[in-house]
């Protein structure tokens, strides 16, 4: 059967605390049921940049399917209100709420989220307090460790030369958290950082998901043959899940702008699979 033609995405800003939030709202197509919606949580710094042109052809190939799909720059992101500098998980916890509430009254329908790298962590958090509102959970590899993350991010400025604490100490992950504990903001690759969401960050536990809500673990490999990387595997164990792996380019990481089809296809095929069992059920 042909697919359902979807309109062009809806930009709009999202009212919210501090000023608004850039949305953009991938309705489901015309003349069609609308199965439920799905609320994207992009990931952080530059893999949010590096993870638009994926983020735009799952959600059109969602919206074609029924779902509608709403894209929120989180404050002191992209073009939504605030800087970076500003910005805490407690404000982007809080902005992932009031997406889902718009989701809610727009399509009247099971509401779930999508978050990708600590995107994820953020969705599994929201999806903690938020448990009964929603129908979904879709994972795109999850971080297994938010502080090896940070302490990554942090050596690029240590690479690039830029720290800006004197002495040898100056030349560690360990002096540049000490800049941030005591108040100081540090730049890392063009993203002015404050210690709160730093330390934020840090003490994030990608704890096991709500029970009974509908969970989906898709994992990019580039080698598929190869087993999962050793703290992934253990957050697997932990969580009890087998994630599905997906052979294709970590698109996030690439300068280039890469996509991966095949994930888009085993999203869709998830996403659409779950929704229409609730709709059977009346869930």
């Amino acid at each position: 059967m042909k697919p359902l033609a979807a309109a062009p995405p809806l930009p709009f800003y999202l009212s919210a605390a501090h000023g608004g939030r850039l949305c953009l709202y991938h309705a489901p197509a015309a003349h069609g049921p609308c199965l439920g919606g799905l609320v994207y949580v992009a990931p952080f710094a530059e893999e949010m940049n590096r993870s638009r042109r994926m983020a735009a052809l799952q959600a059109q190939a969602l919206a074609r399917q029924g779902v509608g799909v709403l894209l929120i720059d989180l404050y002191g992101c992209g073009d939504s209100a605030g800087e970076l500098a500003e910005a805490s998980w407690a404000v982007w916890r809080d902005d992932i709420g009031l997406a889902i509430d718009w989701l809610q009254q727009r399509t009247h329908a099971p509401v779930g989220l999508w978050g990708l790298r600590l995107g994820a962590l953020l969705a599994l958090e929201v999806a903690r307090l938020r448990a009964a509102d929603l129908g979904l959970l879709l994972l795109w590899n999850p971080l297994a460790d938010a502080q090896a993350y940070m302490t990554q991010f942090l050596r690029l400025q240590l690479a690039a030369g830029m720290g800006s604490a004197s002495g040898p100490a100056a030349n560690s992950v360990a002096a540049l958290r000490a800049q941030l504990q005591q108040g100081q903001l540090l730049e890392v690759g063009g993203y002015e950082l404050n210690g709160a969401l730093v330390a934020s960050i840090d003490g994030l536990q990608a704890t096991a998901p709500p029970a009974g809500l509908p969970l989906h673990w898709l994992e990019l490999v580039r080698d598929p043959a190869l087993p999962l990387a050793p703290a992934s595997a253990r957050l697997a164990q932990a969580w009890s899940v087998t994630p599905q792996t997906v052979t294709g380019p970590a698109f996030w990481s690439t300068p280039e702008v890469t996509t991966c089809p095949a994930l888009i296809e085993a999203s869709c095929a998830w996403v659409r699979t779950t929704l229409e069992h609730a709709h059977a059920h009346g869930l």
